[in-house]
């Protein structure tokens, strides 16, 4: 990880897991944009001893700066001890679990800073008013940061009824492409380690809303967990025709061609063994994290995965259909973020996304 500066001398020395899921993060952020130009774009991340629940990307002269408190971390160990000792957790989870809190924390997190390294790569401080973007407002102000040279986009160029929206768009865009990071290619093999990463995310994004919920509505910083989670499990359901999808494109072709799309059967057990699963354990896990409101907002299992359904067709005029509080915030979001897209400066190849994301 030549070129960077991890803060805090060696960042965390007696958790040398999260100072892995930082340094592939940054790997992973050199190959998404370019090694030389990454080091220079982000000379500073790392971790902030500090018990309060925060992280955030800021600017500092022509770069950025991440950091990540210790006190997020700390509470995403919590969590995933408590569920992993939970007996009706682990009964619906799976045993194997309970020997993981430790790895599944380390997957929240890791998650959670490719998320934020995602708001650089996709060019979100281009938009914003601001010089931070932060995962709850209990961030600090350090006296040493340094003022950036660029100023703040003040947003004038952005339909007023538009501005409101745009953060929790940008976090939607986020959350998106960092889950794609971290859950990786399609592959018909290991799908249990496909499930524990997809809940591992669903976790730190109960953290963030538990957190948001305690400084009321004027604490909001991202949507709902729900909306978060419908978003994810939307391009779960959609892994297994990515490839297919992605060949279709690229041949011109009208439909996905049967020959590169795995059979009915495995589309189908995939539900059944990752999919559904994965809703299942975000219900459980959210009554562990002592957030029910988020149980309540993805609503029952027939109705979420029926919104999912309807989201998938990518037809707004059924969107007054959507039951679930999730599906219902995604569908007002998805309009407000197709729209926020033509005043972008996306990276190419964002324009292959599935209906879903």
């Amino acid at each position: 990880m030549s070129g960077y500066i991890l803060l805090r001398q060696d960042s965390i020395p007696e958790k040398p897991n999260y100072n892995a899921a930082l340094k592939a993060a940054l790997a992973i952020f050199g190959e998404a944009t370019d090694p030389d130009y990454a080091r220079s774009l982000l000379p500073c991340a790392g971790y902030v001893q500090d018990a309060a629940f925060w992280a955030f990307v800021e600017r500092e002269d022509d770069g950025f700066v991440l950091q990540i408190s210790t006190g997020m971390v700390e509470q995403a160990e919590q969590l995933w001890a408590a569920a992993c000792s939970d007996d009706v957790f682990l009964a619906g989870a799976g045993q194997r679990f309970a020997s993981d809190a430790e790895q599944m924390a380390y997957q929240s997190l890791s998650w959670l800073i490719q998320h934020e390294l995602h708001h650089i790569i996709l060019n979100h401080f281009d938009l914003i008013d601001s010089f931070r973007i932060a995962e709850t407002r209990n961030a600090p102000r350090f006296g040493l940061t340094r003022q950036s040279k660029v100023k703040p986009a003040p947003l004038i160029k952005l339909p007023a009824e538009l501005r409101p929206h745009v953060p929790l768009c940008l976090e939607l865009q986020a959350d998106h492409d960092a889950a794609e990071i971290e859950l990786g290619a399609y592959s018909s093999e290991d799908w249990k380690n496909l499930r524990h990463r997809v809940t591992a995310i669903s976790a730190m994004m109960m953290l963030i809303e538990r957190e948001d919920a305690k400084n009321g509505e004027t604490g909001i910083t991202h949507p709902k967990a729900a909306t978060r989670i419908f978003q994810l499990l939307g391009h779960v359901t959609e892994m297994p025709l990515i490839p297919a999808q992605l060949h279709a494109r690229q041949q011109g072709l009208p439909a996905i061609d049967p020959a590169h799309s795995p059979s009915k059967d495995e589309i189908n057990a995939f539900g059944r063994q990752v999919t559904i699963p994965s809703f299942f354990d975000a219900v459980s896990l959210a009554r562990v994290a002592g957030a029910d409101s988020i149980s309540i907002d993805l609503g029952e299992p027939e109705d979420f995965f029926r919104d999912i359904q309807i989201a998938k067709a990518a037809d707004p005029s059924r969107f007054a259909d959507l039951r679930t509080a999730g599906a219902r915030q995604w569908a007002e979001l998805v309009l407000k973020n197709e729209e926020l897209k033509t005043y972008q400066n996306l990276p190419t190849g964002l324009d292959e996304e599935t209906p879903i994301s």
